[in-house]
């Protein structure tokens, strides 16, 4: 299997009261193009910003007709609510759904959602954590309750840890990354714009796009070494400078001043107005 540029497509936040009218649109992408993608499944909906429409009674019947046809389900938390303020292993957002809780507790919640799949005719043993957040004893309790992959982790390749495998998803849109990387799309919030953005994505790389296998990603996994451990702190830090910078006035100014096609004149032009950055007033 090449892995020069490799992408799995995710849907996050999948719920009988979900935004229907969005996710069909995108459904018709996904056929058209012959995608399967990885669909995050909230068994007990609680969180209010997720109810967009009224609770389709078909719902449990159209994701087992999905699935049927090659479409992949993922336990996306139980809830869906963040109950503390951890950001877990990966430190991307300060909430979280289990992070932070105790063994006992996250394996009772995680098990809770679990039979509700079940309960439902929906089997799986892939784990979506809301916000990207979980922890140690997440794992464990995933571990035990029978679940053998997560979808995350920000190293480009698949990797282990206590027994679970992660498949990257590394947040960084549709830019092209050597490796594997999973695209995540919460497509409640989509807009016409954002779903033609998808559509000219799969129409140009529909055979780079492959369907969410584990069996296949295990057989490239790497363990979970210091190395992987750095790299996705570096990747997170990385991120939270970037979003310090696009949140600054100052900051935004002097990278878009600065800009330049020549990548020599670009730092020389950095460099002189350094001192307008530093000490000069907010643009």
């Amino acid at each position: 299997m090449k892995i020069d540029m490799q992408f799995m497509i995710r849907m996050d936040d999948i719920t009988a009261d979900m935004n229907w009218d969005k996710f069909n649109q995108i459904k018709d992408i996904f056929d058209c193009y012959g995608i399967c993608p990885l669909l995050g499944v909230v068994p007990d909906n609680r969180d209010d910003k997720l109810k967009i429409f009224p609770k389709e009674e078909r719902f449990w019947t159209v994701l087992q007709s999905l699935q049927e046809k090659g479409w992949v389900i993922a336990q996306h938390g139980t809830y869906h609510k963040y109950v503390t303020a951890d950001s877990g292993i990966l430190g991307l957002k300060k909430a979280s759904e289990f992070a932070g809780l105790s063994y006992d507790e996250q394996y009772s919640k995680l098990q809770q959602g679990k039979s509700l799949l079940e309960a439902n005719g929906i089997q799986t043993d892939i784990f979506m954590a809301p916000g990207h957040t979980y922890d140690v004893n997440t794992i464990k309790a995933l571990f035990v309750l029978g679940f053998h992959t997560v979808t995350d982790g920000l190293y480009p390749m698949p990797y282990r840890e206590e027994g679970i495998l992660f498949v990257p998803c590394r947040l960084q849109g549709y830019r092209a990354t050597k490796g594997i990387d999973t695209i995540c799309l919460h497509s409640n919030h989509m807009s016409d714009a954002d779903i033609r953005e998808l559509e000219d994505f799969c129409k140009k790389n529909a055979e780079r796009i492959v369907p969410f296998q584990p069996e296949v990603m295990g057989r490239i996994a790497i363990k979970r070494t210091l190395f992987v451990k750095c790299y996705e702190k570096r990747v997170v830090l990385i991120r939270n400078i970037k979003n310090k910078v696009a949140n600054s006035k100052r900051l935004a100014w002097y990278m878009q001043y600065t800009d330049d096609k020549s990548s020599r004149k670009k730092w020389i032009k950095r460099i002189l107005y350094l001192p307008i950055l530093i000490f000069g007033r907010e643009k």
